[in-house]
């Protein structure tokens, strides 16, 4: 009993000396948090100080900015300039963000943002209202409102521009970020949880630096804080830790010549952090002495507690050891199942395995590795080294004729080296055995052999079945490169003599009989197209070309195509493009008209009256990082697809009609290029039925927005300009084409000798000189890749002659192949006369300028692009919402004053280079929404940029921004006449 009196009795002391020592600690750190709230008192009046005098000095130089304004105003608002100004701001101060004119109407005249045309304010603004009245002849200092150019919000200044009869002029108001006016050094030195503010005389606050005072505009409301501004010139405040948005302590000092004061907020916490130094050392102390006493105290316990902590870790001790024995000998009972289980697998695998330790010994193998390897039995044995059983391999013949000894190190230093892996070798009885060799973790490997004879049989019968049908797929390809060639040279002279035949005198029976004949040759070429189409598809040769391009414009290209044949058929077409379709995107803008082109031939087709609808939607990206998604449809209202039938509609060669019941004929090979195609630009393609009756064609593409706007294709003109006399050599093998190309280019005034291989081609060019030579690829003796080759090695001028191709092969890669030969164009049979004036057109000068009209009088100047072309925006717009189009059209507007903008700065800085890329930017986005006589400003800028003429473009720069403006006011009133029409 004594005893556990005494074990009581220390600790009750140590906890009694412990309470007396914290009692002592605790009144120590009130005495001192007092002392740091005293402190901060001060130094929180000393900052309020130092904001008085910034305040002062930032009102008192704005006053004088807008008191010299208001001077050379003269009374009238719009006599204000403030040129310059904007360059002073950072020399007044950070804060200041602009400068505003207003009129006695409330319009915003001038300000040091930009222009505001237009814009009209409420009158209910502090200065407008604190100026109209009369003139105070001081500055008004406004409540935060927001800034009329910006939007932001903004702390006013203001001064009154008096009329010479004393009526009301307007205002010149200066506009402060609230945030910056008040930040400074002063608070930074008070902690990261001070405030400095500018509040008026009614408690609002005007400007602050911090977020622990209410937001400027918002009024103070703690009673004290608003008591002590509105009846002391300065003072120092403590408040509740409660107190709604306000720190623990508040100095003020009101302005002495504006209705505001200016305020130091510090929070209770940075009071309480300039006393931790003295609590810390105080808290550290108590701590030491605690800590001792209670260790004194834990070694008594501890002393008390160690015999009967010794029996309980012996206790421990004997159940551990009793586990650990039951432990090895659960272990021992589980090593022998795996064993039997392992040695019951070996023996039952149909792979050989070998298992070798650090040593290189054996340690297990299976009986399948004998039948695998023909293995005798002798070297196969526990213990057995590596080494021996390679020797005994390489003896027999397993690795060939080789040197037995230089085999075997050669194969101990593999397994030494660690270069584990997969491998095969065949054996001399032809199997191919497969090794996987694995290391094991304490050394040695495991080998597993497989007999891998009849799949590597199967693959090299896979192999030669690819080969033979890849080339059955080249010959297939061959093959319709040479009919196609073989059929479009014929075709080339039907249509060519077609075309001649319509232009001579006919009487309009003869008339219909050629246009008829004209158009069954047109439509064997399309189906002549189709199945070359189909053929680069399966062959894989067909080529996608990546571009940014004009949604919109593509949609109604293909809709307005065939409007007529849909009136023809009674029937109505019209488009929708969903509000969520980028107006531009990025993918193949051919192979998309080429499948909506499809599609709507057979909706025309098909439907016997009714609507015929061609819409696009914007699909949601399923996945992250994909690209987005446009669904496109084409409904019909045609007599529907059953749903039996729907499987093979997609096929080539497949339609749904008997051949002796078609009413639109075909070959069935639409559909099917359509899915090709969508298949191969990542898309979906399918069919439903429309309610109402008629069928829904959909497909769906990923197509990302564009990288660039594309600059808009020039619209297709009549030539102004005509391909001088020349003379030509025409090399072709085939009368009918001869008379064609020959008849065409004599309309036309030129020269043509004939020649009927690439033989005389080679002799004719040699002989005599010829300003073009149009070659055909296919002829006898030598053909045109020969001959053009050969005309090649001449010497000059024969040598550097123009040669274009004539050909009917238009397989993928056959134009690079022939301009790669030495040709310098390549034209598609069948040929017009249109496009062989083309072709020397751009191979030939153009006929010299003097030669006027035909009747000597001289050609009319070119008219001044116009302001706007209201044809191409109307085109724009087809097809789009008017909210849409009013979108783009703000953009534009927006992108065209920046641009501007950014042209002035770098004509003012000399910049070539930036002056260059902004004035193609200018040029790209203006062509694309119809601002022709801006597009062509820009031009100009951007030539003598290139040019290095800085002075021309400086010339042209100056009547940019009259014209910018101008285009923008025409694009605006050009969308409302769109939206209303």
């Amino acid at each position: 009993m004594i005893r556990l009196d005494r074990r009581l009795g220390i600790p009750l002391v140590g906890l009694v000396a412990a309470v007396v020592l914290w009692a002592a600690v605790i009144g120590q750190i009130g005495r001192d948090r007092a002392r740091s709230v005293a402190e901060t008192a001060a130094r929180a009046d000393i900052a309020t100080l130092a904001l008085e005098a910034h305040l002062r000095r930032v009102f008192t130089a704005v006053d004088a900015e807008l008191v010299r304004l208001v001077r050379r105003a003269d009374g009238q608002a719009s006599a204000v300039s403030l040129a310059g100004l904007a360059a002073r701001f950072h020399a007044i101060d950070r804060s200041l963000t602009s400068v505003a004119v207003i009129d006695p109407d409330g319009r915003v005249t001038v300000s040091t943002l930009g222009p505001l045309p237009g814009f009209v304010l409420a009158d209910d603004r502090d200065y407008l209202q604190g100026n109209l009245a009369f003139d105070p002849a001081r500055p008004i200092l406004g409540r935060p409102t927001m800034e009329p150019v910006s939007g932001r919000t903004a702390l006013t200044l203001s001064r009154r521009i008096s009329r010479p009869g004393g009526g009301f002029g307007g205002v010149v108001v200066a506009f402060l970020d609230p945030a910056t006016l008040a930040r400074g050094e002063w608070v930074d030195a008070l902690g990261p949880d001070a405030v400095a503010a500018l509040v008026s005389t009614d408690a609002v606050v005007l400007a602050q630096s911090g977020g622990t005072l209410p937001a400027p505009g918002q009024a103070l409301s703690d009673p004290l804080v608003v008591a002590a501004l509105r009846g002391a010139a300065s003072g120092t405040i403590m408040l509740s830790e409660t107190a709604d948005r306000m720190p623990g302590l508040v100095a003020f000092r009101h302005l002495p010549d504006l209705p505001g004061a200016a305020v130091i907020g510090v929070a209770s916490a940075t009071m309480a952090r300039s006393a931790d130094a003295s609590v810390w050392r105080t808290l550290l102390g108590a701590s030491a002495v605690t800590l001792a006493l209670a260790a004194l105290i834990a070694a008594l316990a501890i002393e008390a507690r160690r015999r009967v902590r010794r029996e309980a870790e012996l206790d421990a001790d004997r159940v551990a050891l009793e586990a650990a024995n039951r432990a090895i000998a659960r272990a021992k009972r589980q090593a022998d199942e795996k064993s039997a289980l392992l040695e019951t697998t070996l023996a039952n695998l149909s792979d050989g395995v070998t298992v070798f330790d650090a040593n290189y010994r054996l340690v297990t193998w299976n009986d399948r590795l004998e039948d695998l390897l023909g293995l005798p039995p002798e070297v196969l044995y526990e213990g057995a080294p590596y080494e021996g059983i390679i020797r005994a391999q390489a003896r027999g013949g397993e690795f060939g004729s080789v040197d037995v000894e230089t085999e075997v190190r050669r194969r101990l230093d593999v397994v030494r080296s660690g270069r584990f892996g997969v491998y095969e070798r065949t054996r001399p009885d032809g199997r191919v055995i497969e090794f996987k060799r694995t290391g094991l973790p304490g050394g040695g490997f495991v080998t597993i052999y497989t007999d891998v004879t009849p799949r590597r049989r199967a693959e090299e019968q896979m192999r030669r079945a690819r080969e033979m049908a890849e080339a059955a797929s080249a010959a297939k390809s061959s093959f319709v490169a040479v009919v196609s060639h073989e059929i479009r040279t014929p075709m080339n002279a039907v249509i060519g003599t077609l075309g001649l035949l319509a232009e001579t005198e006919l009487d309009d029976e003869q008339r219909r009989y050629v246009e008829t004949a004209h158009e069954s040759a047109e439509h064997l070429l399309a189906i002549i197209n189709d199945i070359l189409d189909l053929s680069k598809i399966e062959a894989g040769r067909l080529a996608l070309e990546t571009t940014d391009f004009a949604l919109a414009p593509l949609l109604a290209g293909a809709v307005d195509l065939f409007r007529p044949s849909a009136q023809a058929h009674g029937a109505t077409i019209r488009l929708e493009i969903g509000e969520g379709v980028p107006p531009y995107v990025r993918g193949d803008a051919g192979r998309l008209r080429q499948i909506l082109l499809n599609l709507v031939s057979n909706a025309v087709k098909f439907s016997q009256g009714g609507d015929i609808v061609v819409s696009a939607d914007a699909v949601p990206a399923v996945g992250v990082g994909l690209s987005p998604r446009i669904r496109f449809a084409v409904a019909d209202r045609g007599p529907g697809i059953p749903e039996g039938e729907r499987a093979r509609l997609f096929q080539p060669f497949s339609q749904l009609e008997p051949p002796d019941a078609r009413r639109t004929g075909g070959t069935g090979l639409g559909l099917a290029i359509c899915r090709r195609l969508v298949e191969l630009l990542g898309g979906t393609i399918g069919v439903e039925d429309r309610a109402g009756g008629g069928s829904v064609f959909r497909f769906t593409l990923p197509l990302a927005p564009a990288e660039r706007i594309p600059e808009p294709a020039p619209e297709p003109a009549p030539p102004t300009r005509r391909p001088r006399r020349a003379r030509v050599l025409l090399a072709e093998d085939s009368p009918a084409n001869q008379l064609v190309a020959a008849t065409w280019l004599r309309k036309d005034g030129h020269h043509v000798d004939i020649v009927a291989n690439g033989l005389e081609a080679v002799e004719a060019v040699g002989a005599r000189p010829y300003d073009i030579v149009f070659m055909d690829m296919f002829m006898p003796e030598m053909d045109g890749m020969a001959a053009t080759a050969a005309i090649r090695r001449l010497p000059p001028p024969a040598g550097t002659v123009p040669i274009v191709a004539l050909t009917a092969n238009v397989m993928a890669g056959d134009r690079e192949r022939f301009i790669a030969a030495g040709m310098n164009g390549v034209l598609a049979k069948p040929v017009t006369g249109r496009i062989l004036a083309d072709a020397l057109l751009r191979h030939l000068r153009a006929a010299d300028d003097g030669e006027g009209a035909p009747d000597g009088s001289t050609k009319p100047a070119t008219p001044p692009p116009p302001v706007l072309d209201t044809e191409h925006l109307a085109r724009l717009g087809r097809g789009l919402t008017a909210d849409t189009l009013a979108s783009l059209i703000r953009t534009c507007i927006e992108d065209v004053r920046a641009r501007t903008e950014a042209i002035g700065e770098a004509a003012a800085t000399a910049d070539a280079i930036r002056l260059r890329r902004e004035a193609h930017a200018l040029r790209g986005g203006a062509a694309n929404y119809g601002l022709a006589a801006l597009a062509a400003l820009a031009s100009r800028i951007e030539a003598a940029a290139a040019a290095g003429n800085l002075d021309e473009a400086s010339r042209v720069v100056a009547d940019l921004a009259s014209a910018a403006e101008a285009a923008c006011s025409a694009l605006a009133t050009g969308a409302e006449q769109a939206a209303l029409g």
